[in-house]
C-alpha cells in the first residue's frame, strides 16, 4: 500500500488567512457603501436646491408679471396676521418664517405659507383666508418685499427668500435670515434661494 506524503494532502486556508481575507472584504464593502452613501446625499441635495430655486424663481415671476400688467397701487401691510402685499386686485398672503406641512401643524409649522387670491380694496386678511398655495411642502417664507426704487415712479423691487428644511436643519429658522446650518448629517434635506429682481410697471 501506497503511503501519503506531506504533497498529497488537501491545503485549506489557515484561520490567519481567512481573517485578513474578512478584514480585506469587510473594508472594501464598507468603502463601497461610504461612496453609495456620499452619491446619494449628492443627488438629494441638488433635487432639494433645485426645486427650491424652481419655486422661488416662480414666485418671483409671479409677483413680477402682476407688477408689469395688473396695474393699480402696489399696497404693503406690516403687523396683521397673516402678513400680506396687494398688487391691484392681486393679494399674497404670507406667514413668515413658518414651514408649510401637509399635516397638523405643530411649532413652527402651519397649513397655509404663501397664499394668493383676489381681493378689491386690498381688504386685510383673516387667518381663514384661502387662495393658491405658491410654496410646497416642507419650505417656508423668510422673506418677502416689493420696494419702490428710488427716483423711479414705475420701478419696484423683489425679493424673496425661500426656504426648505426643518427647524433642526436651520439657523434662525423663523428670522428672515434663516439659513442651512454647517453640518453633515441631514444636509441634503436643506436649501435656501435668494432672489432678487427689479421690474418695471407697463400698465397703470
Amino acid at each position: 500500500m501506497r503511503k501519503l506524503t506531506p504533497t498529497d494532502k488537501d491545503h485549506g486556508f489557515t484561520i490567519v488567512e481567512l481573517l485578513l481575507a474578512t478584514l480585506i472584504f469587510s473594508t472594501v464593502l464598507m468603502l463601497v457603501t461610504m461612496g453609495i452613501m456620499q452619491v446619494t446625499r449628492v443627488y438629494y441635495k441638488g433635487v432639494t436646491e433645485s426645486n427650491t430655486q424652481n419655486v422661488a424663481r416662480s414666485l418671483v415671476d409671479t409677483v413680477s408679471q402682476a407688477i408689469q400688467f395688473d396695474g393699480g397701487i402696489i399696497t404693503a401691510a406690516t403687523g396683521s396676521s397673516p402678513t400680506y402685499l396687494c398688487i391691484n386686485d392681486q393679494q399674497f398672503a404670507f406667514w413668515l418664517g413658518k414651514q408649510l406641512v401637509d399635516t397638523a401643524p405643530t411649532g413652527n409649522q402651519t397649513n397655509k405659507a404663501l397664499l394668493q387670491h383676489t381681493v378689491a380694496g386690498c381688504a386685510a386678511p383673516g387667518p381663514g383666508v384661502t387662495g393658491r398655495e405658491l410654496l410646497s411642502p416642507h419650505m417656508r417664507l423668510s422673506n418677502f418685499t416689493i420696494i419702490q426704487v428710488a427716483g423711479a415712479s414705475n420701478l419696484y423691487q423683489v425679493h424673496v427668500r425661500v426656504v426648505y428644511g426643518d427647524d433642526d436643519l436651520l439657523n434662525n429658522p423663523t428670522a428672515t435670515t434663516a439659513a442651512c446650518k454647517n453640518i453633515r448629517a441631514g444636509t441634503q434635506f436643506c436649501a435656501v434661494s435668494d432672489l432678487t429682481a427689479v421690474v418695471q410697471k407697463r400698465v397703470k
